[in-house]
């Protein structure tokens, strides 16, 4: 009886481990897509949809930007300069056991034009933090990045 209740319970907790690993691909799978949606969006609109209300972002060279607003006002900033466009692809994925908090590793590409109209081309490293929302999606918790010179590519 007793091996009976062991195997029992053995087998239930392997569907439990199997569901739940499901599950966290599930999960990765969806933050990777929602973060690769993040950077094919091209409205500022459309950009503020992926950030929570209360999302951080650290900038190279600039304070701590929390919430819409203020990383609005920097984002602006960016924005002015000519040619300027940016792009990332996420390389790695972590999602929780519990499911509610992942974090995306990206290589970024920032693109902008000199003083003398040259296309200048910067390579950087990111790392965002993730958080579902109450209806279920991703909203990035915190975004820092900055360069690096060793990148000449945001493809694998």
């Amino acid at each position: 009886m007793v091996l009976a209740a062991f195997i029992f319970v053995s087998c239930a907790n392997e569907q439990t481990l199997k569901r739940t690993t499901e599950q966290k691909e599930q999960d990765e799978a969806s933050l990777i897509e929602t973060s690769r949606k993040w950077s094919a969006s091209f409205s500022t609109e459309s950009y503020f949809s992926f950030i929570g209300e209360d999302g951080i972002m650290m900038a190279p060279d600039q304070p701590l930007l929390k919430g819409h607003e203020k990383i609005r006002n920097v984002l602006a900033q960016f924005q002015a300069l000519p040619g300027f466009n940016v792009t990332w692809e996420p390389h790695e994925v972590f999602v929780s056991e519990s499911g509610d908090v992942g974090y995306t590793i990206d290589k970024m590409l920032v693109k902008f034009n000199d003083g003398k109209g040259d296309i200048i081309n910067q390579f950087q490293k990111v790392v965002s933090i993730w958080k579902k929302d109450k209806n279920g999606g991703w909203k990035m918790a915190v975004d820092i990045w900055n360069a690096d010179p060793s990148l000449t590519s945001i493809d694998k």
